[in-house]
């Protein structure tokens, strides 16, 4: 049978017809005037930005410097695989060194951290023979662009202990530097065998791997309980001893990639954020040892550096900063660079073209984008937006308008020049 029922708004009398169409053409203008403001209010708020010589320049140079006054952590949320993420980091270090800024956490885990840190006092070439003999083992620092910002931040720093503080777990490609380094430190001639044996083993998984892309053969995939009780049983399980330590790193990086390959994305997330709040946390008390606030500068994929849930659903390690900023009567300052378009390093080389102008949130887009034609970099201060209008009215910029403080658009992004 036909529907034959009159839609409600045709129910009523003309003249309230009339009244209702005013009024949706009203709340229409007021939405298109609402939009138009904050566009306006973020073109006033957007200011030229440049590295030159490893400082800023240009006029939002001063917004900078200024924002970073009492501030306990300077955190850089990042697009992968381009240069200017570096290059805007290390200028941010040496800005922040001589206000105590002397440490670096990066998404690394603690042990190829400390062997990154190593290397960078060396020379470079140390750190790109590495790379060749690991490939992939040292995650977004296996290129000559950021040894130059690792090289400058560890020189200028005049921090006590460790200055790269890694907090991230195993990447799936550091095991077989991990077993490298066991058979360094092995405490007799059969530690050393049988380390030796499963770094030959996590070498030809990585071979196969990288013909099939196929997971199954690498040694997160292929460690098992009996593999760590002969590992165990050679090195001990003293928990102070760096064998232990280095073992039970594997082990976890293999809870956290088991979530992923399960489909349990969630749970991966949160294990993993987890991890990186402990580790923080081991460095930051270390630290203490010497300040007892320690300055920090961070450098991680974006959604680790929200103020607030991230992208994956989790109050990851930039919500505990911000906290922790907070209970030492300090605060963090939140900065997200990406590109606008351009080219960045892929996760197994070579390189691919990108164009964010669809994921950037579009009144953000329609602010910058006459002025995105050169080779400028834009920064964007998205804190005072936070002042100057009310809940309501922030509404469209609400997420990242709370998340960051900062948002550094770059025109045109290169990508890193991997080894």
């Amino acid at each position: 049978m036909k529907n034959t029922a009159v839609p409600f708004s045709l129910k009523l009398p003309f003249y309230r017809r009339g009244f209702l169409l005013f009024f949706a053409l009203i709340a229409l203008q007021s939405s298109f005037s609402q939009d138009s403001l904050l566009i306006e209010a973020l073109k006033k708020n957007t200011h030229h930005l440049n590295v030159k010589n490893d400082r800023f320049s240009g006029k939002g140079a001063e917004v900078v410097r200024k924002a970073m006054k009492g501030q306990q952590f300077l955190l850089v949320g990042e697009q992968h695989g381009i240069q200017e993420v570096g290059e805007f980091t290390k200028a941010l270090f040496l800005e922040g060194n001589p206000r105590g800024f002397d440490y670096l956490c990066v998404e690394t885990d603690p042990f190829i951290a400390q062997k990154l840190e190593a290397l960078v006092k060396e020379d470079r070439t140390k750190l790109e023979a590495f790379c060749k003999e690991f490939p992939l083992a040292i995650p977004f620092y296996n290129n000559k662009e950021d040894f130059d910002f690792l090289y400058k931040a560890v020189k200028n720093s005049k921090g006590e202990g460790p200055i790269l503080w890694g907090v991230d777990q195993v990447f799936a490609a550091a095991p077989r530097y991990m077993f490298a380094r066991l058979a360094e430190i092995a405490p007799n001639k059969k530690a050393k065998e049988l380390a030796e044996q499963y770094l030959e083993q996590g070498k030809k998984g990585f071979d196969a791997f990288l013909k099939t892309q196929d997971q199954s053969k690498s040694l997160i995939s292929t460690l098992g309980e009996d593999d760590y009780k002969k590992l165990f049983a050679v090195f001990g399980k003293e928990e102070e001893k760096e064998s232990t330590q280095i073992l039970k790193g594997i082990q976890k990086t293999q809870e956290i990639y088991g979530y992923w390959f399960a489909g349990r994305q969630y749970d991966n997330n949160s294990v993993r954020v987890k991890l990186m709040k402990k580790q923080f946390m081991d460095y930051y008390r270390a630290a203490q040892q010497h300040t007892p606030h320690p300055k920090v500068v961070f450098k991680f994929g974006s959604t680790h550096t929200y103020k607030g849930l991230s992208y994956y659903d989790q109050l990851d390690l930039g919500n505990m900063i911000h906290e922790l900023a907070a209970m030492n009567g300090s605060s963090s300052l939140h900065i997200s660079v990406m590109g606008l378009k351009g080219k960045a390093a892929g996760g197994f080389g070579g390189t691919q073209e990108f164009d964010n102008t669809k994921n950037i949130n579009p009144l953000i887009l329609e602010a910058v984008q006459a002025r995105s034609n050169g080779t400028d970099w834009l920064l964007v201060d998205l804190k005072s937006m936070r002042h100057q209008f009310n809940k309501r009215q922030i509404a469209p910029l609400r997420d990242i308008a709370f998340n960051y403080d900062f948002l550094v658009i770059v025109p045109e992004a290169k990508a890193l020049s991997t080894f």
